[in-house]
């Protein structure tokens, strides 16, 4: 496990940089969620003693509920993290939009000529039916994390 703060963002980063590579992988996808789940424990765990200012939290509950709050991002991965999951990883077929034909890749491109302008990707589900694009979600995460200044 990475020793500080910055090593396990950084690993992060690192493997949010391989599920870009392998876009469908919902098993990477999932470590990827994990891994941001488990960095709201250890920025908690590294600021709790020496800098609990940073944390406007008591506790660790109350740490992930103001994290919740203030990220959309991270709740929706606290929520694919919980046991039992709140919401799960799928991968299906979605819309493109034409609009968005100029970002798609080649393959993409024309694996949507054949299925009826959609592609495969990794989506996160809620509860509700509420679907987002798993790559979305983290890259918010992501964001959220580097705009706090926590991220070490």
């Amino acid at each position: 496990m990475p020793k500080t703060l910055a090593e396990h963002f950084a690993l992060i980063r690192a493997e949010i940089a391989d599920l870009d590579a392998h876009p469908l992988a919902a098993r990477q996808a999932k470590l990827v969620l994990t891994l941001l789940d488990k960095f709201a424990d250890r920025v908690y765990l590294a600021h709790r003693d020496t800098a609990p200012e940073k944390l406007a939290a008591a506790d660790i509950v109350a740490w992930r509920d103001l994290l919740r709050a203030r990220s959309p991002a991270l709740d929706a991965i606290f929520e694919a993290c919980a046991v039992p999951p709140g919401a799960e990883l799928v991968t299906r077929a979605v819309d493109v939009p034409l609009a968005d034909y100029p970002r798609l890749s080649t393959a993409d491109f024309m694996v949507s000529l054949y299925n009826g302008l959609t592609v495969q990707r990794v989506l996160l589900v809620a509860p509700d039916g509420t679907t987002r694009l798993a790559r979305e979600v983290i890259g918010e995460a992501l964001a959220w994390w580097e705009a706090s200044g926590l991220a070490g």
